[in-house]
């Protein structure tokens, strides 16, 4: 089995524009622009041509992975101390602020729909001032999945 041949390390500036990419949502202008300056007659046809060599897209998704495992244990994290301040406030029987950071939690996992959820769901607003929870019913075969 042959191995395949590395990938030639990026420039100071293709490496800021994989970074730019991300931040500007893949905006092609913005990021060759932020990286490469705004005198280019054709930011885009060059941020295209960056884009189809593989250390780029390569750069981009190790970064775009990276930012989503940082998410991913920022919002982990964020759960299990709104838990802690709800055991904590339950032990001290402060009842409402369990409940609070309990709702918190809640949002936070994406659980509740907001005021202008509710009423853009269901096109009326009807109810529109009570969170709505969504819930998730799965079989034993589906918990494989």
């Amino acid at each position: 089995m042959e191995l395949a041949e590395p990938l030639p390390p990026l420039t100071a500036k293709e490496d800021m524009f994989a970074l730019a990419m991300i931040e500007y949502g893949g905006n092609l202008r913005k990021a060759y622009e932020e990286a490469f300056g705004i005198s280019d007659t054709t930011p885009v046809a060059k941020a295209r041509a960056l884009m189809a060599r593989p250390e780029i897209a390569l750069r981009i998704r190790d970064i775009t992975e990276s930012v989503h495992q940082s998410a991913l244990v920022s919002l982990g994290s964020h759960l299990v101390e709104l838990a802690d301040i709800r055991d904590l406030a339950k032990d001290q029987g402060q009842l409402k602020v369990a409940l609070n950071a309990d709702e918190a939690r809640g949002r936070v996992a994406g659980l509740y729909i907001g005021k202008e959820g509710a009423g853009a769901k269901n096109g009326s607003g009807a109810g529109a001032g009570n969170p709505m929870v969504m819930i998730s019913i799965t079989t034993h075969q589906d918990a494989s999945i």
